[in-house]
């Protein structure tokens, strides 16, 4: 993926959720502008449909058109909520694939992350979000500014973070993603193939026996044996009863006649900071050391 630089140009989407007023997003807009950037707001970036900015046409056209500008260098989403699934149909994945370069968003947006992913090719950036990390007066998290900066400016590094599930040490893609959003792709054509990926999983605000039911469904996906490693990070909330059992007995099942490296507890997820990771990117795991090493962005 091009290096992004000072001076460069940058689309600003909402291929998910409304945000209805640019004030919103006029810090992280601030401060896209203070690193260098020359923010390009989409044509349907203010619209309101529901939820949603826009109809899903509408959105996926802003999407299309970022792709298709050879000026623009990187998307950045303003926000994610929900509504990301809805556009997949209507993405020209043939135009982005011509015309790399990063989607950078959070949680609903992975759903677009990893269908560009799946038919594109293309690398995203998954753990910033313009609306949800500008959504007090408090200047953006360190460690999310720093990662931010790396991956922009093309630079790996290393993540040493989580507890050991399973040792081993494992190669693959990352895909880094809410696993509400992930489930949401299953018996679609925009769910990615598992076969030698290493998958980091997330979520927020759900029911314990949903994230069990969730990571069982993934578990009779395709290729699921095929996995190269499974890195959980914060389930943030979540809420259950007494009958349901921990998170912990969640992993345990879903780990049960399973041999690949796991961690859990990385620092991934909807907390006020969090490590901003290369969707699609080569990456190495070793669990023992809770070691994650970025190899390309």
């Amino acid at each position: 993926m091009q290096k992004i630089k000072s001076g460069d140009k940058v689309a600003i989407l909402a291929p998910c959720a409304q945000i209805g007023t640019i004030h919103k997003i006029s810090a992280a807009v601030k401060y896209l502008e203070n690193l260098g950037l020359i923010p390009v707001f989409g044509r349907n970036l203010l619209k309101i449909d529901r939820y949603m900015a826009g109809s899903d046409k509408q959105r996926a056209d802003d999407i299309n058109t970022a792709f298709a500008d050879s000026e623009i260098k990187a998307i950045f989403c303003a926000r994610a909520a929900a509504g990301g699934t809805r556009v997949l149909p209507h993405i020209d994945y043939e135009l982005a694939r011509r015309n790399p370069k990063p989607l950078i968003g959070f949680c609903d947006n992975a759903a677009v992350m990893l269908a560009l992913w799946q038919k594109s090719g293309i690398i995203s950036y998954n753990g910033f979000g313009l609306a949800y990390d500008f959504r007090t007066d408090s200047p953006l998290d360190l460690q999310i500014d720093a990662d931010l900066k790396s991956l922009l400016s093309g630079k790996t590094y290393n993540i040493k973070s989580g507890q050991t599930l399973h040792c081993g040490k494992a190669q693959g893609e990352l895909l880094c993603t809410n696993l509400s959003v992930l489930m949401r792709l299953a018996g679609t054509p925009y769910f990615p193939n598992l076969n030698g990926k290493i998958l980091l999983l997330e979520d927020v605000h759900e029911k314990v026996y949903r994230i069990d039911l969730m990571l069982q469904q993934l578990k009779q996906q395709p290729d699921f044996n095929k996995l190269a490693g499974v890195i959980f990070g914060q389930f943030t909330d979540a809420e259950s009863d007494a009958e349901d059992g921990s998170i912990d007995d969640c992993f345990a099942d879903f780990l049960h006649n399973t041999d690949f490296p796991a961690i859990k507890d990385f620092n991934f997820g909807h907390t006020a900071s969090r490590r901003v990771l290369p969707l699609g990117a080569k990456v190495k795991i070793d669990a023992e050391a809770c070691l994650l090493e970025i190899l390309s962005c």
